[in-house]
């Protein structure tokens, strides 16, 4: 799950230097993650009821492939023809992950399912986390194409364990019990794609905000992704641990966008509040934004039929790519017209604001779930 999205973690990570050395404007730099997703999002959509034919080690030894070549682009791009060309070698990598790995999921017994939801969700964040943490020192050190060319190991070992899960794990059907949810799909998909623009478009300039307007330097900005990173990585592995015991509130949905809404707001108070509210904010946006993709996945796999998970599976992450494709976009069109990151910074917390709505209604299609209804 963590290959398929490093190249864009990475490029996001080092975009202060990339942009310089490429001359984008906010408007390209934009761009590459909505033409990364929106490949992704066509990927899901014509090969999702194919990938239920093909074995999930084969999907995964694929998509770190793919990630490879992405990667491999990127770092000798001298144009941004060809940062584009990795965006979509990239993205259509990364629209394998979910139905492979989802239908390892669906194979195992209901009380084991929701950790490893969390887990393999949580490749992820393990992927931005180390994307924040390394790319921006490697390049201040070796330069920002080094520091790309470095996530190749990543990709290298993504194909060795892909081929080990291929030889180890054997999928099983899972009984009648599996099968308790009663989650409408499309409702849980509109939702995704308001939390995907928000989560995008956060993800991809909370660096740059740091940077260009809050002073923050290269390796400090880049600590901000890694913060929203590594508090999402445990969010999703504590969120996936909890669904096994399905004490979810059927309120849940709309507390991660609220809660997401209210990272986003802290890093926008920074302006005036001070570099402290960026932190505060990167925690408490990773806390719930990044979480919600474990519970959405998880209540998807508890929903629907084995031999209709691939298809389902396409559509839900369709619309959560549809979503990233255009957050970032949409922010950038903003950024670069009104040159204001406090009005960009309005589009997310207005996504957020729509999946909050739509997570109370679609919390109310979760009977199975504890708690009061919105």
């Amino acid at each position: 799950m963590g290959v398929g999205p490093l190249v864009l973690y990475a490029f996001t990570a080092v975009s202060p230097l990339v942009i310089g050395d490429l001359g984008l404007t906010p408007t390209q730099y934009g761009a590459v993650s909505t033409i990364a997703f929106a490949s992704a999002a066509a990927t899901a959509l014509l090969l999702g009821r194919r990938t239920s034919r093909v074995e999930a080690g084969t999907l995964m030894v694929a998509v770190s492939l793919g990630a490879a070549l992405g990667i491999l682009l990127l770092a000798v791009a001298t144009s941004y023809v060809v940062v584009v060309t990795a965006a979509v070698v990239a993205g259509a990598a990364q629209a394998l992950s979910n139905p492979a790995t989802n239908r390892i999921v669906a194979g195992l017994e209901p009380g084991r399912r929701g950790a490893l939801i969390g887990w393999k969700q949580s490749g992820v964040q393990m992927s931005q986390l180390a994307a924040g943490l390394l790319a921006p020192s490697l390049a201040v050190l070796a330069g920002w194409r080094v520091a790309v060319a470095c996530c190749l190991l990543v990709a290298v070992i993504g194909v060795l364990s892909a081929r080990r899960v291929r030889r180890a794990v054997v999928v099983r059907t899972p009984g009648p019990e599996g099968d308790t949810g009663t989650v409408s799909v499309p409702m849980l998909t509109a939702y995704t794609f308001f939390m995907g623009f928000g989560l995008q478009a956060t993800n991809a300039y909370t660096p740059l905000f740091a940077h260009q307007r809050l002073g923050f330097g290269v390796r400090t900005a880049g600590l901000a992704a890694a913060m929203i990173g590594v508090v999402g990585l445990a969010s999703r592995i504590w969120w996936g641990r909890r669904s096994d015991r399905q004490e979810l509130a059927p309120s849940t949905f709309t507390v991660l966008a609220l809660g997401s809404a209210a990272g986003v707001a802290l890093v926008l108070s920074a302006v005036r509040a001070g570099p402290w509210a960026v932190w505060l904010g990167a925690g408490v946006f990773g806390a719930a934004a990044l979480a919600s993709n474990s519970v959405t996945m998880s209540a998807l796999i508890r929903s629907v039929p084995p031999a209709r998970l691939g298809a389902a599976t396409a559509l839900l992450v369709t619309g959560l790519y549809l979503g990233f494709a255009t957050g970032p976009l949409a922010f950038g069109l903003v950024l670069d017209h009104t040159l204001s990151f406090e009005l960009a910074w309005l589009l997310p917390l207005a996504a957020f604001a729509v999946a909050a709505v739509l997570g109370c209604l679609t919390g109310q299609s979760r009977p199975q779930l504890k708690g009061t209804p919105c």
